[in-house]
């Protein structure tokens, strides 16, 4: 061969080696550089959707010796081969085009094998939105997605700068192997995206939720409804149809405990469930009022109080730390030493600061056949010793154990306080049937995975896809409305909505529980707009979501406690996004709050005119401006949403509240009163003033010695003015409020009758100092897991009907979050945390007045018990509900005020004087 035929070869062959990967399907062409960087993505219009410029390479992997990018690429029919050249890995795909999608399915490995891989990543010039779950870019004229198509890949998407990118992403054992992991790319127009979605999610076997006519339940009018979260019984099916009526809801979800005794074999709590059946006579009631049912569960972890953990726990929960003993140990052994502790929960070299539930919840570890409590690791600067150890913790047996046994530390959940369960083993088939007959068997429409964070976080997507989507298939019903705490891209195409957040204290307290600081408590406004943003995020997903869980809740430490303006400010925003709300509260809660009759008038009034639609388009953008603040005011046929200002006194005070804003050619104020009633004297003619309700219905105003006097109290009424809103302002501000005289009913604790295993001090022979007199105590052993008709019962004639307060002095001889339970006949006696007084945990060891609190992190007094109660004779029952076993040891009551002003418990000097 001549020089020259050689060297026209050679060119040719470095132009073949230089090619360009091409790759076309009906509906986009990929190209790829020789080197496998993105170099060009078409729609079937021609339009360019590639950034070419991010020198962005097809896949990415990881190994044991390192981690790179491809750097080679070439094309054979329909195999891709990618090479690896920083650590010599050959990738094989085998490439199939369809009439919607482009299948990228890896076949083979060759090479150094990798332990995690970026199946595919894309960059695309699509950022108007972005799901970052359904891993989608799109405008309203094109979307690119890059959907698993099975579940062996996990995908997602992020905006950038001008980009976004698009990932498909797997990893090797433990779980399944990387062969055969795939993944699809839809290029279409935005319009056909979802419709496309759905046909690929039955094309590729994915988990669905579908109606009987194929349409997904994020697309029925079932995602639009807002629903109750409360802990029920079966005593509660009338309360709870009640009260969706008064807002409107066709929904309710009951919280985990309220049949659940033990998560994991999911055995009944027969205090407020006697078995399924009576689960399934309480939802088949509540479906013959319209009312669609949830179960809200628990699903990847089991409580430590389940027979999965005692008194023998189970190897099937996740490790996720070990070490090895150091020397043979005896039963009775509290100096446990081991291997390298220095990570462990308690050692204070962690570099994990903040434990859910508090760190005390974290601090065991097993070893063989026993789980064991400890105190703290040390000594300082080596960690490597168990110290403070209780032994046989959770029933299970102390042992002697052999030098070098392992020393196993099981995930765990702070919320229920439980072990989370390992996903390659048998364990959550097991406990996932058992969920599921319950829900079939009982007929319920909607489920919510809580929890969904609680897997081990080698394979987190992965983990939180599966105990979902193993329950799910296991449940029959279709359509159901599917929710959870984490939505992945795997679940997209089953759930129905999503975007919940933790009620407002709940998120804080949580917080604090677990370790972290809070220098300003956030205000509820601010909690509502981090929940808009959540929802709206997730609308860039496609997703349907809500504005929940938001709660009711009474005045406590550091909160006033829900506001009307507050409820109406999410009101508003569900409204103008046309979005759920969700409330998770209790009965109890609602109760103590003065406030929620005028709460659930609000949310009544806004529920209607978002459900049936009333309210038109412009109106409803308007209304989604953040920050402000608007009031629904119907005068007569005309519905009003006025821009408000929140007024900072009336009255000269702050116990009325309300907000201001200009009306027509006059003014309209809100007004409510912030804890009881007073009636309000205004410098206004009837001429320049009239009142309404929300719903628009005249209130009565009384013209007396020159003003205006109008009764204000928990609902939030709407003045109407002709005056400009400056003097409509100055009117309320120069106001007089008028109250009704404070009553106190103050009782003697040992003026009560006593019954069952309720005695004095001094029958009983025991006392203290400081009591006012003689003071009640249970003689035997009371437990809030064992009902017991053992009480003190208290009669008194209530002055007038509203709300009151009911505050309790008690002492606990040997500290700690012990209590009373509050009986209200003709009610049941039930001892659950709702009916708990005390219940406080710090500084309770001397006489103290208390409401009620949240246990061991609770300070006296707590929060008040409020109570609705009308006029005339009221009796109430105070029972023994927690003590350690005797007279000498149990809680002791001295003395108890009923009053209609009790924000703060009364002073020992005054009530002895009352007394």
């Amino acid at each position: 061969m001549s020089r020259t035929t050689l060297l026209v070869a050679l060119l040719a062959a470095a132009s073949l080696a230089a090619a360009d990967v091409v790759i076309k399907a009906p509906t986009a062409t990929v190209t790829l550089s020789d080197e496998g960087l993105w170099k060009s993505l078409q729609g079937a219009d021609g339009a360019e959707l590639c950034v070419a410029a991010a020198n962005l390479p097809i896949a990415q992997v990881s190994t044991a010796r390192g981690s790179g990018p491809c750097s080679s690429a070439r094309l054979a029919g329909d195999t891709l081969t990618l090479g690896f050249a920083k650590t010599g890995t050959e990738l094989t795909y085998e490439v199939t085009p369809s009439a919607h999608w482009l299948v990228l399915k890896l076949v083979g490995v060759s090479g150094e094998r990798p332990t995690s891989l970026t199946l595919c990543q894309i960059p695309v010039n699509l950022t108007e939105k972005v799901g970052r779950r359904l891993s989608a870019a799109y405008d309203a004229q094109r979307a690119v997605c890059l959907m698993a198509a099975n579940h062996q890949a996990d995908c997602g998407a992020a905006r950038g700068k001008g980009v976004s990118t698009l990932r498909a992403q797997t990893q090797d054992a433990p779980g399944p192997k990387i062969e055969g992991a795939a993944c699809a790319l839809i290029v279409c127009p935005t319009p056909q995206l979802k419709p496309i979605l759905r046909e690929a999610s039955h094309a590729f076997g994915l988990l669905t939720n579908e109606d009987a006519s194929g349409t997904p339940a994020k697309d029925t009018e079932l995602r639009r409804g807002s629903y109750w979260f409360m802990t029920l019984g079966e005593q509660d099916a009338e309360k709870i149809i009640e009260y969706c009526k008064l807002t409107g809801f066709r929904q309710v979800m009951m919280g985990s405990g309220s049949w659940c005794r033990h998560v994991g074999h999911y055995t009944f709590n027969e205090t407020r469930f006697r078995d399924e059946q009576a689960l399934k006579a309480f939802v088949d009631k509540l479906h013959a009022a319209g009312i669609k049912v949830g179960m809200h569960c628990f699903a990847s972890k089991i409580s430590k109080t389940d027979a999965y953990v005692t008194p023998v726990p189970d190897r099937r929960f996740w490790v996720d730390r070990r070490t090895t003993l150091a020397a043979g140990i005896t039963a009775d052994q509290s100096e446990i030493k081991a291997g390298d502790l220095g990570h462990w929960p308690g050692s204070p070299v962690a570099t994990q600061k903040l434990w859910e539930g508090g760190v005390a919840k974290h601090r065991e570890v097993i070893l063989d056949d026993e789980i064991i409590q400890y105190e703290s690791i040390g000594p300082e600067g080596v960690y490597d010793t168990f110290l403070g150890c209780k032994r046989g913790a959770w029933g299970t047996k102390a042992a002697a154990h052999a030098s070098g046994t392992e020393a196993r530390h099981y995930g765990v959940d702070g919320c229920i306080n439980g072990y989370i369960v390992d996903q390659e083993t048998t364990l959550l088939d097991e406990t996932t049937s058992r969920l599921a007959s319950i829900f079939n068997n009982c007929g319920f429409d909607m489920i919510y995975f809580d929890g969904g964070e609680d897997v081990d976080r080698t394979r987190f997507n992965t983990y939180v896809s599966n105990f979902q989507g193993t329950l799910m298939r296991k449940i029959t019903k279709r359509p159901i409305i599917h929710m959870g705490t984490i939505m992945t891209h795997l679940l997209w195409h089953s759930f129905a909505r999503s975007s919940t957040v933790d009620v407002y204290l709940a998120t804080l307290h949580g917080a604090i529980q677990a370790g972290a600081q809070i220098d300003k408590w956030p205000t509820v406004r601010e909690h509502i707009n981090k929940s808009v943003a959540y929802m709206l995020s997730v609308g860039e997903d496609m997703m349907p979501g809500e504005l929940g869980w938001f709660g009711i809740w009474p005045k406590q430490k550091n909160t006033d406690g829900l506001q009307l303006d507050e409820i109406e400010y999410l009101m508003c925003k569900s409204l103008g996004h046309d979005v759920p709300i969700s409330l998770e509260t209790g009965f109890g809660q609602m109760e103590q709050h003065p406030l929620t009759p005028g709460v659930l008038e609000i949310v009544g009034a806004y529920e209607d005119l978002r459900m049936n639609r009333r309210v038109d388009e412009q109106t409803r953008l308007r209304l989604q401006e953040k920050d402000r603040d608007f009031a629904l005011v119907v005068d007569g046929k005309q519905r009003h949403f006025v821009p408000v200002t929140p007024l900072a006194t009336i009255a000269g005070g702050h116990d009325l509240r309300g907000a201001i804003g200009a009306l027509g050619g006059g003014s309209v104020a809100t007004l409510w009163h912030y804890v009881r009633e007073a009636d309000l004297a205004l410098p206004l003619t009837p001429q320049q003033l009239r009142v309404v309700d929300v719903a628009g219905q005249p209130v009565p105003v009384q013209a007396l010695n020159g003003k205006l006097r109008l009764h204000v109290g928990s609902r939030r009424l709407a003045l109407i003015s002709t005056l400009p809103a400056a003097q409509l302002q100055t009117a309320l501000e120069t106001a007089e409020a008028i109250h009704r005289p404070v009553q106190c009913l103050w009782i003697q604790a040992e003026s009560g009758k006593l019954v069952g295993q309720m005695t004095l001090g001094s029958k009983a022979g025991v006392s203290e100092p400081g009591a006012f007199g003689d003071f009640v105590v249970c003689a035997a052993h009371p437990s809030f897991d064992r009902a017991q008709e053992w009480y003190a019962e208290y009669k008194v004639d209530i002055p007038h009907e509203g709300m009151w307060t009911l505050w309790s002095r008690v002492m606990y001889p040997g500290g700690g979050d012990m209590s009373f339970g509050l009986w209200l006949p003709p009610e049941p006696l039930s001892l659950e945390g709702g009916k708990a007084i005390g219940n406080c945990g710090i500084g309770v060891d001397k006489w103290h007045w208390t409401g009620r609190g949240g246990g061991s992190t609770s300070e006296a007094p707590g929060a008040p018990i409020r109570l609705k109660l009308p006029k005339g004779p009221f009796t109430f029952r105070v029972v023994a509900r927690e003590g350690r076993g005797t007279a000498a040891v149990n809680p002791r009551l001295d003395a108890l005020l009923l009053t209609d002003d009790g924000d703060e418990p009364p002073a020992d000097e005054v009530a002895r004087a009352a007394l």
